[in-house]
């Protein structure tokens, strides 16, 4: 048993460690803020000179999230204003996020604008994200929405070097979206990269033949973004309602020598947030995909779908020849067991129709239907997929033929794939989950052995 400390030693241990903390070096000081919120960090900063210097580092706030809690809303004026006219020059990427109550839709909207008008002033930020709005904007009066949207638009004017915005559900109908693009063009939005608009498919879509000629300025806007090299994200139905085939031939307007460079086209599609069927809509055709793919050579497509139903004709609308899908997610949500649903061979056979395996380096699927024979089914479509790398599977239980489809990547492996994840559900029986555990272990061991990342799991 050690000999017991003095008082005095007691004393020189806890100054010793004090000093320890005190002397952090700033990348560790740094790591312990960022898991802060903005109030603990101003109190921890008041606990030494170091700690004090480290809360001022530029790399600290380099990230901002507007986030107000209840009793925050409750005060007249936004807390997190004297962050912002401190610290607001070194913030580079901004996130808003709405998630509160509709009782506090007013004061959270309030303090909004505060914050914006004050990062209008002082900050130059690279990308800013809006998210959520959908859920707040209907419950304030017109004239309050049209004042928080006239400050974003201000803010966002104010800012030279943006090269992010996303907008995700923040509009209640295409008209607002369009005033934002109208915006963007006004305030000579060049630097932009990437740009995210997202609305909910149950919005009204705009019918009137007047309003016309506002939808497809709207997608030439898009499309004229020179600077818009890394990535577009919409809701397909931005593009896919509004009867498309009219908008492409005001396209075409454009130049047909000029080659611009929009690298991705980020697409979602949720069946969830719709109301009316599918059947309704034009959709893209494939004359349309080949213009834009002329028009933007090196356009590459990742389509997300989400779907509560499996129906043939929906797909079909989605997914057309001479789309450049590179990646497909594609989730089915609680599809009732029905004889009119598609099967996962009319689907992949689909894909082979309109070339989709030309082009796809990363399929996600989500399938709830049990597959007959996982063997049968992937081989040949995995083997007519010459550049996919990446193969997540959610399929359900029972998984016939998976030990076959494992041994076939063992003696001919599809020529690019790197890496493939299974998760099984709907094993309730344990032993039945442990032996087919057992018996896929070793097809996984010697697949990692010749350089194929697999893994099989079990979602219970």
């Amino acid at each position: 048993m050690g000999a017991l400390l003095s008082s005095e030693q007691k004393t020189e241990i806890e100054e010793s460690e004090k000093k320890d903390w005190s002397e952090l070096p700033l990348p560790p000081l740094e790591k312990i803020y960022s898991y802060l919120s903005h109030a603990d960090r101003a109190k921890m900063s008041l606990v030494c000179r170091n700690w004090s210097q480290g809360y001022g580092s530029p790399s600290l706030w380099t990230n901002f999230r507007f986030k107000s809690c209840e009793c925050q809303l409750s005060m007249d004026t936004c807390s997190l204003i004297k962050f912002v006219m401190k610290y607001g020059s070194m913030f580079r990427h901004v996130e808003v996020r709405y998630y509160h109550s509709t009782r506090s839709n007013y004061a959270w909207c309030r303090h909004l604008i505060a914050f914006l008008q004050q990062m209008t002033t002082n900050s130059q930020l690279t990308s800013v994200k809006f998210r959520g709005f959908m859920w707040c904007f209907p419950h304030i009066d017109a004239s309050f929405r049209g004042d928080v949207k006239r400050t974003i638009g201000d803010f966002l004017g104010s800012q030279d070097h943006l090269k992010t915005i996303q907008f995700t559900y923040c509009f209640c109908n295409y008209g607002e979206c369009l005033e934002l693009l109208k915006e963007l063009n006004v305030n000579s939005r060049n630097s932009i990269e990437h740009l995210r608009l997202q609305v909910l498919g149950f919005c009204e879509p705009l019918q009137a033949k007047e309003q016309d000629s506002d939808v497809t300025q709207g997608l030439l806007t898009l499309t004229g973004l020179e600077s818009l090299t890394t990535a577009l994200e919409i809701e397909y139905s931005l593009i896919f309602e509004n009867k498309f085939a009219r908008q492409s031939a005001a396209i075409k307007t454009l130049n047909c020598t000029q080659r611009l460079i929009l690298s991705k086209l980020i697409i979602e599609y949720d069946s969830f947030f719709r109301d009316t069927d599918i059947d309704v809509y034009d959709g893209l055709k494939s004359f349309d995909w080949e213009f834009l793919t002329k028009l933007y050579p090196d356009l590459q497509v990742e389509l997300n779908i989400s779907s509560y139903s499996l129906l043939m004709r929906e797909v079909e609308r989605l997914i057309v020849r001479n789309m450049p899908i590179t990646r497909l997610n594609y989730i089915i949500e609680d599809s009732p067991n029905h004889s009119s649903l598609m099967q996962i061979e009319e689907f992949f056979f689909h894909l082979l129709v309109c070339k989709t395996n030309d082009h796809l380096i990363t399929l996600y699927l989500n399938w709830e239907i049990p597959i007959p024979n996982l063997a049968s089914t992937f081989i040949p479509f995995l083997q007519a997929c010459k550049k996919l790398e990446f193969l997540d599977l959610f399929i359900a239980s029972p998984v016939n033929g998976l030990g076959s489809l494992l041994e076939s990547w063992l003696e001919n492996r599809p020529e690019s794939l790197e890496k493939v994840q299974i998760l099984i559900f709907g094993i309730d029986d344990e032993d039945d989950r442990k032996t087919l555990q057992n018996s896929t272990t070793e097809y996984v061991s010697r697949l990692k052995s010749i350089g194929l990342n697999v893994k099989v799991d079990f979602y219970f």
